[in-house]
């Protein structure tokens, strides 16, 4: 079995090799600092957000560690006709990747195209690998003769075995400080390969791993995390008129209770609390986006806030800064270590 490369011309990705250490203090310039991922962050925790990326890619893998000392609710897309597999190194209780709960040795993983429902606990870096369907599908075909697509369906999100959590995370960590402190191993095929077999192979292995496990508990989390979603979208197409509480209980036609219950079980904080933070996220987006001559009154007052003093204090008790501060900011987040193959 021999694992040929795409071409540059057959590889969109190939012409994209970097490495990089992202450093946030934002959640929304967080969330665009995953390359190739289309994400929106809710930060649930209040206080100042900080965050950390350590990414590799190359051809048709991904590697990333992602570092967040905040309780966010992650709604993301990765790259597309990928699989995902990743482990975590450290996460505090209450995380869910998938509406399952994390604990150290969980196997993270979704399905090509699949969406991305991650509540992040308090303290939380994990490891993940991103790979192209293609690629993967023809490695694994070649040298084990595993169907990955099977393997990804029925891993979900379940533990595995000890020393098979560890094994990868391991091998994990090892491809992104070797590829951090010497990039130049991007700019050459045989090292490339190298890489990119090794990240094959050991996510194949976690998987095998976790499919003898058995399946995890069904949950009920998935059910109440689409009640979630539902609201979501109908608060941010109602802007101009922020819904309430019984707006959405009319509209997802539940009781007030059932709402209660769905938000604290998925995102650990009530609704009322809820249709704040979606409004207040909206009016920090557009604050960091805003130009010289815009003004926080107006901005607040397109997301429905007209009381100033209390807008101000709700958006210092979460993001840990006045609107005013956010406004002035100019700079996007910090970026070392950024290297492009040629």
């Amino acid at each position: 079995m021999y694992l040929v490369l795409p071409t540059e011309a057959e590889n969109p990705y190939r012409s994209n090799e970097r490495c990089a250490v992202i450093s946030t203090s934002d959640p929304c310039e967080h969330a665009a600092s995953l390359r190739g991922w289309s994400q929106d962050y809710l930060q649930l925790s209040a206080g100042r957000f900080s965050g950390k990326i350590v990414e590799i890619t190359t051809s048709p893998v991904q590697v990333f560690k992602e570092t967040i000392h905040s309780c966010v609710d992650q709604k993301a897309n990765p790259r597309r006709d990928s699989y995902t597999v990743g482990v975590p190194i450290h996460v505090a209780e209450n995380g869910y990747w998938q509406g399952h709960r994390l604990h150290r040795d969980s196997l993270m993983t979704l399905r090509p195209n699949e969406e991305l429902f991650f509540r992040t606990p308090p303290e939380s870096s994990i490891l993940v690998t991103v790979i192209d369907c293609a690629a993967f599908d023809y490695f694994s075909n070649g040298t084990s003769n595993v169907d990955i697509a099977s393997l990804i369906k029925r891993a979900k999100t379940g533990g595995f075995p000890p020393p098979a959590a560890e094994h990868f995370r391991t091998v994990l960590k090892n491809v992104l400080v070797s590829v951090i402190s010497t990039p130049e191993v991007l700019e050459h095929a045989a090292s490339q390969k190298a890489i990119v077999e090794t990240v094959m192979n050991t996510s194949l292995d976690a998987l095998v791993a976790r499919a003898k496990e058995g399946d995890p508990p069904r949950s009920s989390h998935s059910v109440q995390r689409a009640i979630v979603e539902r609201a979501r979208q109908f608060i941010l197409a109602n802007r101009e008129h922020p819904p309430t509480v019984s707006d959405l209980s009319f509209y997802l036609k539940m009781s007030r209770r059932g709402l209660h219950h769905a938000f604290m079980n998925v995102l650990g904080v009530n609704l009322t609390t809820f249709l704040r933070y979606v409004r207040l996220h909206g009016v920090r987006k557009e604050l960091l986006q805003a130009s010289p001559t815009d003004s926080v009154t107006r901005i607040a007052c397109e997301w429905g806030f007209w009381h100033m003093g209390m807008f101000s204090s709700y958006y210092k008790k979460l993001f840990g800064e006045t609107p005013s501060t956010t406004l002035r900011k100019l700079a996007p987040p910090s970026r070392s270590g950024l290297k492009k193959a040629q």
